[in-house]
Formats: C-alpha cells, sequence, structure tokens
C-alpha cells in the first residue's frame, strides 16, 4: 500500500481502483463484439426477404434468362415465389456471398415456369447474378444453406 492510500477509506481506495480498471474492462467486450462480426467465416445465416431484393432478383433473371430473347416484357415477368434467401459468411461483409433459391416465369410463356427451382447469387456489394434452374438438383448452392432452410440437395 502506498503511503497516499493509506490516508484514504477503503471505498475511496476500492472506486480508485475500480475507476481505473474500467476502461480496460469496458474496451475489452466493444472489441470482441466488433471482431465477432464475421469471426464465424463460412456459416450459413438466413434472411428475411424483401420486396425490394424480390425485384432484383427478377430483374437478373430477365436480363440473363429472358430480356435477351424477348425484349421489352420485363413487366411479364412472374416472381420470384416461395424463395428461400440467405448468406454465407466471408471475412468481411464484402466478402460475404448471398444465396437465393425460388420459383419464376413468364406470363403467357408456360416452357419458363419449369426446371425450377431457380437460383441466384450476389457477392459482397455486387449485384445479383441469375445462376439458372435446377432442374430439381440444388447442387450449385452451398450444403451448409441447403441445411438449414431443410431443403435436400436433390428434390
Amino acid at each position: 500500500m502506498t503511503r497516499w492510500t493509506a490516508a484514504l477509506s477503503a471505498a475511496a481506495t476500492a472506486a480508485i481502483t475500480l475507476t481505473a480498471a474500467l476502461p480496460a474492462v469496458a474496451a475489452a467486450p466493444l472489441q470482441r463484439a466488433t471482431g465477432q462480426a464475421h469471426s464465424a467465416r463460412g456459416k450459413a445465416v438466413n434472411l428475411r426477404l424483401t420486396e425490394k431484393i424480390r425485384h432484383k432478383l427478377a430483374d437478373a433473371f430477365y436480363k440473363k434468362y429472358y430480356g435477351p430473347y424477348h425484349p421489352g416484357t420485363r413487366n411479364r415477368v412472374d416472381g420470384p415465389e416461395q424463395v428461400y434467401y440467405g448468406k454465407i459468411r466471408g471475412a468481411t461483409a464484402a466478402k460475404d456471398v448471398y444465396w437465393a433459391v425460388g420459383s419464376i416465369g413468364v406470363k403467357g410463356d408456360p416452357i419458363s415456369y419449369q426446371d425450377g427451382p431457380h437460383v441466384w447469387r450476389k457477392r459482397g456489394h455486387h449485384g445479383w447474378e441469375y445462376r439458372g434452374d435446377t432442374g430439381g438438383c440444388l447442387a450449385k448452392v452451398p450444403k451448409a444453406l441447403l441445411k438449414i432452410w431443410h431443403l435436400p440437395e436433390c428434390l
């Protein structure tokens, strides 16, 4: 015990000691919390689909699959419906990979509804990419997502 603390009461000494320790204690959880944001790299996370994302999936489908052969028909795209949406965490948010699986087609074109479900992928902050129909086999989708969605690899 130092000479100056001998003159202080036990409560005052405890308060000084606690105050000196608090910045270190308070900083430790903050560092862990920010470090954990992507510490679960490779983990599958189920996400809630919004109408904005649904529209972007339809745009990607039209751009790659239907639009090049039928220009001016974007308003006929029906869906996607029954969509499963999630991500696989990357080392950073920019390296997360988002996946969507669902049914989609074009009104007035019954052939466009076959061979689903359809698959989309988005890497980090880039746009959605239509990966194609699956013919019932979801091998294009990470197994970790299929597991949390309770979907078999092949239907």
